[in-house]
């Protein structure tokens, strides 16, 4: 039962995963650049208006927008899929994609303020270190000392949030996915626990627990890509 529900959660995971990290990191970067920018204090307060937004509410103004007033999107289901393998995909077809759009950015909205924010303290905290200063004095281009030397040494603590905050987002489902009828594994947990399928509800509880598992061994993988200093570290 779980393998069947898997695939609608996990490209609705990714989904969301898509538009934080697409959205944040240039709009995070942007801000800490340019602090004073009227567009970057636009997007502390769009930031720090979402962090108090519920994402059961967001869903539904987004059902109310899109979907009943404009007519642009639909509201439930995850429409047409393609079988590839057992795995029923909507990736692969304009009716699946355009179901997923709105609970993906429902989902999005409970972390894309956090990471907004974060990224912009990293990055201003990066910059403000000795080694920026002395690329500055050393007249590198500006370009290269924000995304090579500062924005690289920002990536760390985020690679190390957004790892845990994909296992929080697969709880966050739940909510997601009843809102917008989305048959995923938030969905059958729900009708599991109205039948109180203990057995079901045990099954999910370790399949979560194993995702957690995976994303954190694989931020660890990450941080030898992003930072060579700890491949260095594993060797000596």
């Amino acid at each position: 039962m779980i393998a069947g529900k898997a695939p609608a959660t996990l490209e609705l995971v990714f989904g969301a995963a898509l538009i934080i990290i697409l959205v944040s990191l240039p709009t995070g970067v942007f801000a800490a650049i340019y602090p004073q920018n009227r567009f970057s204090r636009f997007i502390m307060a769009f930031s720090t208006l979402g962090v108090s937004v519920p994402v059961f509410l967001t869903a539904i103004v987004l059902i109310y927008v899109f979907s009943v007033e404009l007519h642009w999107l639909p509201s439930y289901g995850r429409g047409q899929t393609v079988a590839i393998g057992g795995w029923d995909s909507g990736l692969l077809t304009i009716d699946g994609l355009k179901h997923l759009i709105l609970p993906s950015v429902s989902l999005a909205s409970i972390m894309l303020p956090l990471f907004i924010r974060l990224i912009r303290s990293e990055m201003m905290e990066v910059l403000e270190t000795e080694y920026i200063k002395f690329a500055w004095a050393k007249g590198l281009y500006r370009k290269r000392i924000w995304f090579v030397h500062a924005f690289k040494n920002t990536l760390l603590p985020v690679i190390t949030v957004f790892g845990v905050q994909i296992g929080i987002m697969f709880a966050f489902t739940i909510l997601t996915e009843t809102v917008f009828q989305w048959q995923g594994m938030g969905f059958m947990f729900l009708e599991a626990v109205e039948r109180s399928d203990i057995s079901l509800l045990v099954a999910y509880l370790m399949v979560v627990g194993a995702v957690f598992v995976l994303v954190n061994t694989a931020v660890d993988l990450i941080y030898g890509l992003v930072n060579p200093t700890i491949r260095i570290a594993k060797r000596s």
